[in-house]
């Protein structure tokens, strides 16, 4: 059996080197999206990170991966090269290929 929820998810985008943490967004959502969202992602669920060199953050420990095969828009205050401030979830994107999200500038 799954949890029904999840705290937040850890956010990434391309670069060349490989996928890079931007950091976790655990605000934003509906009840009801975050019921959905996690039925989606337990469908995409590996057992290893993405990341090259895994960030090491406490956050991360606990964390379920998942293929990369989705696209969020994300509202947030700034990107400080760390990551993502104040990042804020606004929903799914289908336009766009995860292959094709960047690192903001």
């Amino acid at each position: 059996m799954t949890a029904a929820s999840f705290g937040s998810l850890v956010l990434a985008a391309r670069a060349p080197t490989g996928w890079v943490y931007l950091g976790n967004v655990g605000t934003g959502f509906t009840a009801a999206a975050r019921r959905q969202l996690r039925q989606r992602l337990d469908t995409l669920a590996v057992g290893v990170s993405p990341f090259e060199s895994a960030p090491q953050r406490r956050e991360l420990r606990a964390a379920r991966w998942v293929r990369a095969e989705l696209v969020a828009t994300i509202e947030y205050r700034e990107y400080t090269g760390a990551g993502l401030r104040h990042p804020s979830w606004r929903g799914l994107r289908n336009d766009i290929s995860p292959e094709d999200v960047r690192l903001p500038e």
